[in-house]
């Protein structure tokens, strides 16, 4: 299933994500806005390593990717990311459920 979620996190500019979910695992994200990333090569890794993560997990390992050293964000923290991935995916509810 895929869902799509528009947020503007208190102090952040806007994040667009795109999340494809199936059977308690993110199988696909896209990550864009109104935010910029340095090097941008670095945050595409970032969203191709949550691919196949388990939902129940989901938070602490996009907090953790989109945290790696030499990832820059301006406009946007990992905090607000991982959170809005988290939305996307159904919320804090689903995720206790999954």
């Amino acid at each position: 299933m895929t869902r799509k979620l528009d947020r503007k996190p208190e102090g952040c500019k806007l994040l667009r994500v795109e999340v494809e979910v199936d059977g308690g695992f993110l199988r696909a994200l896209r990550v864009r806005g109104d935010f910029f990333a340095h090097p941008e090569e670095l945050f595409e890794a970032a969203e191709s390593a949550l691919a196949g993560q388990e939902l129940s997990r989901l938070r602490e390992a996009a907090l953790k990717a989109f945290s790696w050293p030499g990832l820059r964000l301006y406009g946007a923290t990992a905090e607000a990311i991982a959170e809005t991935i988290v939305l996307a995916c159904g919320g804090e509810d689903a995720l206790q459920t999954s």
